[in-house]
């Protein structure tokens, strides 16, 4: 039994000019564009992560300063007094919880900076509020807080204007 020449069986004398497939470069460089595309795709995830809890901590800073707000609507003979207002006004916010309260007023105060220091997280020195109440029952709240942890500003604050 004589076999046919190797021309007559699709195979050229070289051996390997017929053959079809990937090489081991064109595989390695589709490995390559696989592996920065999964990377970016980690790194937008990473990012949107940081800003979805930075957004996160917006909103609860926002919920802290309208409870307080309401607070001192339910108690608005203390919030016109005085009672809430931080000790040095604007120029001094308050960043160190008040050990002894001595009324409603400033345990509310107390409890709400304690949550707000909870809430936001992050460095808790560096959560401080501002609350000054006029007479005529005109009061502000301003909170600050450090935002860096979740790819924010150090330095982020929220400010609510409201008439008891």
């Amino acid at each position: 039994m004589k076999h046919a020449p190797l021309a007559r069986r699709g195979r050229s004398p070289q051996g390997t000019a017929g053959q079809r497939g990937a090489s081991l470069i064109e595989l390695l460089v589709a490995v390559l564009i696989l592996s920065l595309g999964l990377l970016g795709l980690a790194g937008m995830q990473a990012r949107a992560l940081r800003a979805q809890m930075s957004s996160e901590q917006r909103t609860q800073a926002v919920v802290l300063v309208q409870e307080l707000l309401e607070v001192m609507r339910v108690d608005r003979a203390s919030a016109m007094q005085g009672d809430y207002n931080t000790a040095g006004g604007a120029d001094t916010p308050l960043c160190a919880v008040p050990s002894a309260a001595a009324s409603f007023a400033q345990l509310a105060l107390s409890d709400w900076l304690t949550q707000a220091k909870a809430s936001l997280g992050g460095d808790q020195a560096t959560t401080c509020a501002v609350v000054t109440c006029d007479a005529l029952g005109v009061c502000s709240v301003q909170l600050a807080w450090d935002d860096s942890a979740a790819g924010g500003l150090s330095n982020q604050s929220i400010a609510l204007t409201s008439r008891l």
